[in-house]
């Protein structure tokens, strides 16, 4: 368990060093942009698809959910907190039945 966790703290380092360091201009809205998925899956790809032990750097869902973590951190400065926004997804299911 503990591996598993460390696999993805390494996932969400790597992918949290490319969306902060990243971005680029738009110039049909003239202003800056933050990389997207797309562009991070494809960056770890290159990266890590040809070695034997890749983690889960490939793991789309892994990846998905690191990268909306450091979009969040990055739009709001400030560090995403994981019960708060499980806390509140329980809430907003409670309310929906």
């Amino acid at each position: 368990m503990a591996k598993v966790k460390q696999a993805i703290i390494d996932v969400e380092e790597e992918v949290m060093d490319i969306v902060m360091s990243r971005t680029h201009y738009n110039t049909n809205i003239e202003r800056m942009e933050t990389i997207t998925l797309p562009e991070v899956q494809t960056i770890l790809f290159k990266k890590y698809w040809h070695k034997n032990n890749n983690g889960y750097f490939l793991d789309e869902k892994v990846v998905s959910n690191a990268y909306n973590k450091a979009v969040y951190e990055k739009e709001n400065e400030e560090e995403y907190d994981d019960d708060r926004y499980r806390d509140a997804d329980i809430i907003i299911k409670e309310d929906e039945c």
